[in-house]
């Protein structure tokens, strides 16, 4: 299992859709990936899943991956969630 902390930095959280950008991203990955986010979890490959974790701006979650790519997957998704403005 692979996994990085990002805090987001968009100025209105991550809204419904950045969040179906992030699942699109997600899903090019044969991995599995888990988005942590105060306490609850949700897979970065479903979108009402994802809306159900209080992406808010100043927020740092963590995003995992197991399986093929998983470094790849994480790594590219921490990447897009730091750039959302």
């Amino acid at each position: 299992m692979y996994r990085q902390s990002v805090t987001i930095a968009a100025k209105q959280g991550i809204h419904t859709r950045p969040a179906a950008l992030l699942v699109q991203r997600a899903k090019q990955f044969p991995c599995d990936i888990i988005v942590f986010c105060n306490g609850k979890q949700a897979s970065a490959k479903s979108l009402y899943r994802l809306q159900t974790l209080s992406l808010v701006t100043g927020t740092e979650i963590e995003v995992t991956a197991s399986g093929e790519q998983a470094e790849q997957a994480v790594d590219n998704l921490c990447r897009f969630i730091a750039t959302l403005e």
